[in-house]
């Protein structure tokens, strides 16, 4: 009888819901030796980090094949970094939701937008000027 008592109370202990597994109150997860953790940072489980240093090629404005390097820093759903290109460096911001990525670079006066998908260690998408870009994780 004892057994199922202990079977009933760490049952009737934890709930799994879509979010994991979540104790019904502390007390009643420490008396049964359960101890569940439930951490909501309002980051997506199932988003993608994007933080470190990419190299990236896109084509610009005026239609010039380019160059340069990312330095990409992740802050839950946000992204904020810099640019560095053949004619200078600049700030860097944007978002990231899931795998879904936009940023913006701002650099020599001008505002450039890309906007694309992420896969592990590399990215692509598309510039605001409507031209293909990819990076690629260092």
């Amino acid at each position: 009888m004892k057994r199922f008592s202990s079977v009933s109370l760490i049952l009737s202990a934890l709930f799994v819901t879509a979010a994991g597994v979540v104790g019904t109150s502390p007390a009643h997860a420490a008396s049964s030796g359960i101890a569940a953790v439930a951490q909501d940072n309002g980051q997506d489980s199932s988003a993608s980090s994007v933080t470190g240093n990419w190299q990236i090629s896109f084509t610009d404005m005026q239609g010039n094949p380019r160059q340069g390097s990312l330095e990409i820093h992740q802050d839950g759903s946000k992204l904020s970094g810099t640019f560095q290109g053949q004619r200078g460096s600049g700030a860097l911001s944007g978002s990231l939701q899931g795998n879904q990525v936009s940023m913006t670079v701002k650099a020599h006066g001008r505002e450039l937008t890309f906007s694309g998908t992420v896969d592990g260690s590399k990215m692509s998408g598309t510039t605001g000027q409507g031209s293909s870009w990819s990076a690629s994780r260092q």
